[in-house]
């Protein structure tokens, strides 16, 4: 064999090992929180999103505002006819506003646990995402059950978990005002919304560490965790706020102690890149919200927190499994709904 033929085979053969190993890049959406506002529908999210060549979308929750009631139409039909809109699946993680929070009275007194149990009868009986053409999910618990809306897929070397995180302290009602602020519901219901808090969290934790397993296993370069709840509200990690505020305020009280504990071990013993994905406080941010022993930063965790209330914004994530960094993301503004 000639030398130039040598060359070229050997430049055919680099060819097709650079094409078995590479792995294609991919754009998901991230929603913003609460798809109407008083009724009005946020038609320009949809439009946007459609307009846009994502795989798949991710909404973290809190189907309405912390003051609409939690009928079935609103917390049901509304948020399927919605996502039935967007030409892409999408990864729903169960906020709040349409469950939790429905005790109070301005959401209609509802019993959160029985809204809690319709939510998972009618968005987690099967093991596909919501919307038109629904990629599969592997679920936890039977099907629109306990748990079936922790969900996760693998996408290009890339793992996507929902875990059922929400704000209001996680349903975890450690005070008195926790128990009776805008609400008539009584001490045994709160004591059922904690037990509901405790059995929710194990079953958080187990899905949580199991999905790390799996991602350290296939060397994944990358997960993605979708909650809707702000762990870290109201703190400031910045100028030390994390060791002498927001650690410290990890106690028994507080409904995402073992949850933040569980990604900060997990996340430190993982190679690849982790990001949070969440909504909840309505302030678009990306930051790297850990820090490790050292006092560094942890360089391989990222959180993206996504728009929400009157905001019509979502947020692309490019998902680059090639990349050192995986996840980069982009702000897609828009109009708010007060500015139509």
């Amino acid at each position: 064999m000639n030398k130039i033929k040598s060359t070229l085979l050997l430049l055919s053969l680099v060819a097709i090992a650079n094409a078995a190993t590479f792995t294609p890049s991919f754009k998901v959406a991230i929603m913003p929180n609460e798809p109407q506002d008083k009724g009005a529908i946020k038609e320009d999210t949809i439009k946007s999103i459609n307009a846009h060549h994502v795989l798949f979308n991710i909404f973290t929750g809190d189907t309405k505002s912390g003051k609409e009631k939690c009928t079935d139409e609103i917390i049901g039909k509304d948020l399927i006819d919605y996502l039935n809109k967007l030409n892409v699946p999408t990864l729903y993680s169960v906020g709040d506003n349409e469950w939790t929070d429905c005790h109070r009275t301005n959401n209609g007194s509802y019993d959160p646990l029985e809204r809690l149990a319709y939510i998972r009868k009618v968005f987690f009986s099967k093991n596909t995402m919501q919307g038109k053409n629904p990629l599969k999910v592997e679920r936890e618990g039977k099907l629109g059950e306990k748990f079936s809306e922790n969900s996760r897929l693998i996408v290009n070397n890339v793992m996507f978990v929902a875990l059922h995180v929400v704000g209001s302290n996680n349903n975890l009602v450690s005070t008195e005002k926790l128990c009776k602020k805008h609400s008539n519901r009584s001490e045994e219901a709160c004591k059922k919304a904690s037990n509901e808090y405790l059995e929710r969290s194990k079953a958080n934790i187990e899905w949580l560490k199991e999905s790390f397993k799996i991602a350290r296993e296939k060397h994944l370069a990358g997960i993605a965790i979708a909650i809707q709840a702000d762990p870290y509200f109201p703190f400031e990690l910045s100028d030390h706020g994390w060791n002498k505020k927001f650690l410290p305020n990890l106690n028994e009280k507080n409904g995402f102690t073992n949850f933040i504990n569980t990604m900060i071990e997990e996340t430190h013993n993982f190679n690849g890149q982790v990001v949070l994905i969440h909504g909840d406080s309505h302030y678009f941010k990306v930051d790297k919200a850990m820090f490790d022993k050292n006092g560094g930063l942890t360089p391989n965790f990222t959180r993206v927190e996504t728009f929400g209330s009157i905001e019509q914004s979502w947020v692309e994530m490019n998902v680059d499994p090639n990349d050192e960094t995986v996840f980069t993301f982009k702000p897609v503004i828009l109009k708010n709904l007060k500015e139509k």
